[in-house]
């Protein structure tokens, strides 16, 4: 028997609650499950959660929220012989999304019954990871200011990017590969692993979690009559037909900005002026 320890953020979303402690053993294949079960309370403590399971034998740990959720427990467990799980309970749920494991709480544990898993590849920025779709520039503010607000989803994360977007203007991202140093011109510089950020929104449509590539977005602003075409563009997978998208390879990056801040899968983090971007190839092992 297989012991499987579940990590619900109690506050993502407005899926995982109390109750779905209920939902899950309901699905669970508890003849080959084990389940344990504890909640996060407070900011950084699901990461605490994740390291003290490392030391108790556990054979998978399942992260139950959004995008935060996933990357706190992920960051702990890469390079790790135990599995990521994934029930999304979030707003966006992008990784969830970009590996299609059902949003529901009834598909997602039937899922886990399956047992398959994928190595997939991670993104270390600096010291911290991303393991779906990070950046600077634009959508870094809107991370930052969709934290300050008391409701979350996709409404509110519209009215952050839609008052983001009069703040923003382009801005020059300088960009050093193996061979050359690129000024790259916009105003978000993405740096995808997957291919969404998250409620189906694509950035890199071509991105994949195991193919060791990096996909990095430079994306310039578009005029006010050219967003309601970029935004259909954006929700049907073919941005990359946008005029101002532009779309770089490789495995590791040196990145210099005007300001210090980023995203890191939707979670806003300060990360200095000039940082590093590397793949780290096979890094982390989730059930798909």
């Amino acid at each position: 028997m297989k012991n499987i320890l579940f990590i619900i953020n109690p506050i993502a979303g407005k899926k995982a609650g109390r109750n779905i402690v209920k939902e899950i053993v309901k699905y669970l294949d508890t003849i080959r499950f084990k389940a344990y079960f504890r909640y996060s309370e407070y900011h950084g403590h699901i990461s605490e959660i994740a390291a003290q399971a490392l030391t108790e034998h556990f054979d998978v740990i399942i992260a139950v929220g959004g995008d935060g959720t996933v990357n706190e427990t992920a960051r702990i467990l890469v390079h790790s012989e135990i599995a990521l799980g994934i029930i999304p309970a979030g707003s966006g749920n992008g990784l969830a999304r970009h590996l299609r494991i059902p949003l529901s709480v009834k598909g997602a544990v039937e899922r886990i019954n399956k047992m398959y898993f994928l190595r997939m590849d991670a993104v270390r920025i600096n010291n911290s990871y991303s393991f779906c779709v990070a950046g600077i520039g634009f959508d870094a503010k809107v991370s930052r200011m969709f934290q300050k607000m008391e409701a979350r989803g996709l409404y509110s994360y519209i009215i952050a990017c839609l008052k983001c977007f009069n703040r923003s203007k382009n801005q020059n991202f300088i960009v050093k590969t193996e061979t050359e140093e690129i000024v790259l011109n916009g105003f978000m510089l993405c740096f995808a692993n997957a291919s969404q950020f998250g409620n189906n929104a694509y950035i890199a449509p071509q991105a994949s979690v195991s193919d060791g590539i990096l996909n990095l977005i430079l994306v310039r602003k578009p005029f006010l009559w050219q967003l309601p075409a970029l935004a259909i563009r954006i929700l049907t997978g073919t941005v990359g037909k946008y005029s101002g998208w532009k779309e770089l390879l490789g495995k590791e990056f040196e990145i210099r900005q005007k300001n210090d801040y980023a995203h890191l899968d939707g979670e806003p983090k300060s990360i200095g002026s000039k940082f590093n971007v590397i793949l780290e190839e096979k890094a982390l092992q989730v059930i798909c």
